[in-house]
């Protein structure tokens, strides 16, 4: 699958509640760096989100993916720019989201939020 596509799962994974198939996105070592926190390790944001999340009924929509190519497709970074919706339909956040890959699997996001 390439990074445009794995990305646009990600956030379905999260949405459906799928956290096997979010840590088949994510390498062993993958580190997610956000405003509030810093999660080292898959097994441990896969937790983060299946069981630690302030709000888990939440959607996320995507509003615009970036992807540049550095050769092979699935070794391509990509950014999403989108908003973090709650359960009532209402915006919580909005956010962009920057994906490091290697290999297939997402090793780094960092999320900036607004």
């Amino acid at each position: 699958m390439d990074a445009e596509t794995a990305a646009r799962e990600y956030y379905r994974t999260i949405d459906a509640g799928e956290y096997d198939a979010l840590a088949a996105l994510l390498s062993p070592g993958f580190v997610h760096r956000r405003p509030d926190r810093k999660i080292e390790g898959r097994e441990a944001f896969v937790r983060f989100m299946h069981e630690e999340r302030p709000d888990a009924d939440t959607t996320h929509a995507v509003e615009a993916v970036y992807a540049e190519s550095a050769g092979d497709a699935r070794d391509t970074d990509v950014a999403v720019r989108g908003r973090l919706h709650r359960a009532d339909g209402e915006t919580w956040f909005g956010f962009v989201d920057v994906f490091a890959v290697e290999d297939g699997r997402f090793v780094e996001l960092r999320t900036y939020t607004a």
